[in-house]
């Protein structure tokens, strides 16, 4: 918007509105812009400035015809430290009550509660001019938020300044960053919302500038009244406050005695109502101009240009959301539609990235690269808007079936030598491999035993791949795959896969971040460990395996252990695909005894795409509907529970809790 808009009047704004088509009054039933209802599920994190913005939201949905699902954990007075120490206490040990909140749950466990649309943040008021106070606790919450809940988009809820006449700005400070007035308070909060949120990658809700622009509009900015004279004030007095945004001057009783005291930090209803329109703008994207509900004791005409001013400072936030995040997958408008086949090399796409001969992790070997990548799409087929990230070795007729089924593909390079070398004779606890797993995926320090840096765990060699594909290959329309700020993976939209120790990779990386779902052929493996029991981030019907009879992982019950230390037996029985037709009974586990003529090595490789796969009298294999049930079978039709299985000997290894 041009700067000489910035201070126009509400007159002048009115003289719009009644030339704009559409345009509803506050006394009559506000008109969506949107013609089906939108359900927008919102999870706050927070505190007592959170809770005066939401006040009134669910009445200004209501009154819009949309739906609000809206889960809040607010604790008063807390800064982003306290919520993070709350998130870090419950990763290291679920049963410490300070990882709780007041309803019982920790941040984890509400994030997982339902598939939230935006989840949102905030620093505590007395703090929110100091940049350096939200770090590194605003990235902690970040960090947690997008792996237990990917398909949420991160917003900072940008909190306003305090009352002009607050205390405050009268009192002295040695801190030459203190801010004197509410113009300073207001500036430096801002340019720290604005930083953080770019740090972030996330979004900004822009209540401050709501608040600054009403607090200085000509008609309807709050005037000090100079006149009152507070030091002889007696009960019931009190100065003119005027479109105050605040609560401001209230006597309350203490001891039977009334007594002035002022509240220049909350927002009292009209700066609830401020606040709330704000919100609703940037949850649902559409304007609250003209929506009819207006809070009892608020004047109509002071209530429209509020609603106004909500809109002006969406309207003029770069960084603010535009309506609900999830949108349907994009179509691939390629005017040459054809199958994508590329490659490339890690160390080519990353500088960063380094060599392990130590577990014979290297670039290059005999003349051959060895850290080559590769990625496959479709063009000609209807996308189904999910990656699928392979954890193994690249399997040409494995994602010819995936981009069959709409689905995109990519294979990477990352250290996973390791198996040969570390953990061995014996592991150290029941969790080593796990550990080495989960940091050879994240890159990140969980095992004393591998020594990775982020560029080579897969997590990160899979982002820098598909920001390339992105730029290479347009017509794939890769970018969906990466958060707004192309610095992340949207998780929700990826299923990770693999075959053997990739399948066991798989899960335990899902463990830890959630999915959109996991594919585990002839996995997971480890059964002297007991991470498949622990915890996990993608919800228990997201896995999916297959195995054949024959293989020593299957004869040794360490499949069967593993998917019952998923809980993969509650979404359904054990299903020989010989004898069934999709969709297996909605279960999650599935066998086959198809001939192989015996040999346990090509029953451990036949459940993957390739020549060790059984095959029909027609020369057809006999996997084909298996395949495409695992990739695509909806996650929310699940079949019956069983209990766990007496032949699934469930030994668990006996060593020290790691």
């Amino acid at each position: 918007m041009p700067p000489r808009l910035k201070r126009t009047s509400l007159a002048f704004w009115s003289i719009c509105l009644f030339l704009t088509p559409g345009f509803v009054f506050a006394d009559e039933p506000a008109q969506s812009q949107h013609s089906d209802q939108q359900h927008v599920r919102l999870l706050t994190v927070g505190n007592s400035f959170t809770r005066n913005a939401n006040r009134f939201l669910g009445d200004l949905v209501e009154a819009a015809g949309h739906r609000l699902t809206h889960e809040a954990l607010i604790i008063g007075g807390s800064p982003l430290q306290l919520h993070a120490g709350k998130a870090l206490a419950f990763e290291q040990d679920r049963d410490d009550p300070m990882g709780r909140y007041a309803n019982g749950h920790s941040l984890q466990e509400s994030l997982q509660m339902d598939s939230w649309d935006f989840v949102t943040i905030q620093q505590v008021s007395m703090r929110s001019h100091a940049l350096e106070t939200y770090q590194p606790y605003a990235s902690q919450l970040a960090e947690i938020i997008h792996r237990y809940a990917p398909q949420a988009q991160l917003l900072v809820h940008q909190t306003w300044a305090y009352r002009k006449d607050d205390p405050r700005f009268g009192a002295t400070s040695s801190d030459p960053r203190e801010p004197t007035t509410q113009a300073a308070m207001h500036a430096g909060l801002t340019n720290a919302y604005k930083a953080i949120t770019k740090e972030l990658g996330g979004k900004r809700i822009p209540v401050g500038d709501a608040f600054h622009l009403a607090d200085t509009d000509p008609k309807y900015g709050y005037r000090v009244d100079a006149e009152f004279d507070l030091s002889a004030a007696a009960y019931p007095a009190l100065p003119d406050q005027t479109h105050s945004l605040h609560v401001g001057w209230r006597w309350q009783q203490r001891d039977d005695e009334w007594r002035l005291s002022m509240d220049g930090h909350h927002a009292n209803v009209a700066g609830e109502y401020l606040g709330a329109c704000v919100w609703f703008e940037v949850l649902f994207g559409e304007s609250p101009v003209g929506n009819a509900f207006v809070p009892e004791g608020l004047d109509r005409e002071h209530a429209t240009f509020l609603q106004l001013t909500a809109h002006r400072a969406v309207a003029e936030a770069q960084d603010a959301p535009r309506g609900a995040a999830n949108a349907a997958a994009p179509s691939l408008d390629d005017p040459q539609p054809q199958r994508y086949d590329l490659q490339a090399r890690a160390s080519e796409l990353d500088p960063r990235t380094k060599e392990y001969p130590e577990i014979n992790f290297v670039f290059e070997q005999d003349g051959k690269p060895q850290d080559v990548q590769r990625a496959s799409v479709d063009t000609r087929v209807a996308p189904q808007g999910k990656l699928v990230i392979w954890l193994m070795g690249y399997n040409g007729n494995l994602f010819e079936r995936l981009n069959d089924y709409g689905l995109h593909a990519i294979q990477v390079s990352y250290a996973n030598k390791w198996f040969g070398v570390l953990c061995r004779p014996t592991p150290s606890d029941a969790y080593a491999r796990g550990r080495v797993r989960l940091e050879a995926a994240t890159g990140e320090d969980f095992s004393d035993e591998l020594h990775l840096a982020k560029p080579d765990g897969a997590q990160e060699r899979a982002l820098q791949l598909v920001k390339w594909l992105a730029k290479e290959n347009p017509q794939g329309r890769w970018e969906q795959f990466l958060s707004d700020d192309g610095e992340r993976l949207r998780w929700d939209k990826i299923i990770v896969a693999g075959s053997s120790h990739g399948s066991t990779t798989a899960a335990r990386f899902a463990k830890h971040q959630r999915v959109d779902r996991v594919v585990m052929l002839c996995g997971p493996r480890d059964q002297e460990q007991d991470w498949q029991g622990l915890p996990s981030a993608t919800p228990e019907n997201r896995y999916f395996g297959f195995s054949h009879v024959l293989d020593g992982g299957w004869t040794g019950d360490h499949y069967c252990r593993s998917w019952e230390m998923l809980g993969m037996h509650a979404f359904g029985p054990i299903v020989n695909v010989d004898d069934a037709e999709p969709p297996y009974s909605n279960t999650r586990r599935l066998i086959s005894a198809a001939d192989v003529g015996g040999d346990a090595g090509r029953a451990h490789s036949s459940v993957t795409p390739g020549r060790a796969s059984p095959q029909d009298a027609d020369g057809n294999l006999l996997y084909e509907p298996v395949w495409r049930y695992l990739f695509t079978h909806p996650v929310d039709a699940v079949g019956e529970a069983t209990d766990e299985d007496p032949d699934c000997r469930r030994v668990h290894a006996h060593y020290p809790r790691g």
